[in-house]
């Protein structure tokens, strides 16, 4: 999928969660199996990666990466805003 598709690249936090639903804390990942992820506020203590996302037309999202820091995210994010994201007319 072209990344010229998506209008801007943004940055959110992601949780997994358990079995019965609840966010797993990132220091019990390798004890807890995560069924799912969810994206989550930046203050989120169970925050366990960053996600670059690509914000299409309609503001659906698309998950393009997890990276391990926020820091790794927001400058991969920005580099793709830069190259291929569409500025506000």
């Amino acid at each position: 999928m072209p990344l010229t598709i998506y209008q801007n690249f943004i940055v959110l936090g992601v949780v997994a969660l358990c079995e019965n639903g609840l966010p797993i804390p990132p220091d019990s990942l390798t004890e807890i199996a995560a069924v799912t992820h969810e994206t989550t506020t930046d203050d989120d203590p169970n925050v366990s990666a960053w996600g670059i996302y690509g914000v299409l037309s309609d503001n659906s999202i698309d998950n393009l990466a997890d990276c391990p820091s926020k820091q790794i995210a927001d400058a991969i994010a920005s580099t793709l805003n830069h190259q291929y994201g569409r500025k506000a007319a």
